[in-house]
């Protein structure tokens, strides 16, 4: 059964090729190793970031990621399909409603998700057969994958935001290094595209500077 995961979410498109599939022994096994799998279907992300219920833009993301690491072994794309699969896993048992200033009226938010999906990928990624080594890196890039929503050019600064310079990147490249054991530098790659493929299964309408800033981030790094 997890060969037929891998087939699917290193597909052109993740999405449709897991619709096609999920019934059947597969949905059974796939809900049985992924319950959460159902919560997030039926979450639909009332808020402007979103255009998608919470499963499919998870799918969308991974999409996304298997375009952007094609060039990648194809051990690397798979730990990276897989990223994208768990980063909003944990969405569901963080949701919480509240009245949002920004866009005049009550929005979701899912404070701390990340941390939830961290704890539902450790408990998973056995049974997907990823390796200590593997499991974490992708617990790091889990973890961190909303950083950016922190982070801004300096022609955008927000209150409370920290600014896009060398230090800041020199610090995360560090901090990467020490979690995920590997290269700084390609954990920072790694990393930035898990951020453009969240950002690009989002609502197109609100993420144009965030991936303006993740493109200044990754001609920052070229030079490292």
């Amino acid at each position: 059964m997890v060969e037929i995961l891998d087939k699917i979410l290193l597909s052109k498109n993740a999405a449709n090729e897991f619709y096609k599939c999920y019934n059947g022994e597969f949905k059974k096994w796939l809900l049985g190793v992924l319950p959460e799998i159902e919560d997030c279907k039926k979450l639909a992300q009332d808020n402007p970031w979103h255009i998608y219920n919470c499963l499919d833009h998870i799918l969308h993301s991974v999409d996304e990621m298997a375009r952007l690491s094609l060039e990648c072994p194809i051990s690397v794309r798979r730990m990276l399909v897989y990223v994208m699969l768990l980063h909003d896993m944990g969405k569901p048992q963080c949701k919480s409603r509240r009245f949002s200033k920004l866009y005049g009226r009550e929005v979701d938010s899912f404070f701390s998700h990340n941390k939830a999906s961290v704890s539902i990928a450790r408990r998973v990624l056995p049974v997907f057969g990823f390796d200590s080594k593997s499991t974490k890196i992708m617990l790091t890039l889990i973890e961190n994958h909303d950083v950016f929503m922190t982070v801004s050019l300096k022609e955008y600064a927000k209150p409370h935001h920290k600014i896009l310079d060398s230090a800041y990147l020199d610090g995360l490249i560090d901090a990467l290094a020490k979690e995920s054991g590997i290269d700084g530098v390609k954990a920072m790659q790694y990393l930035l595209w898990v951020g453009e493929a969240d950002n690009l299964a989002q609502n197109p309408d609100m993420t144009a500077k965030p991936l303006q800033m993740l493109e200044k981030m990754n001609e920052m790094l070229e030079g490292k």
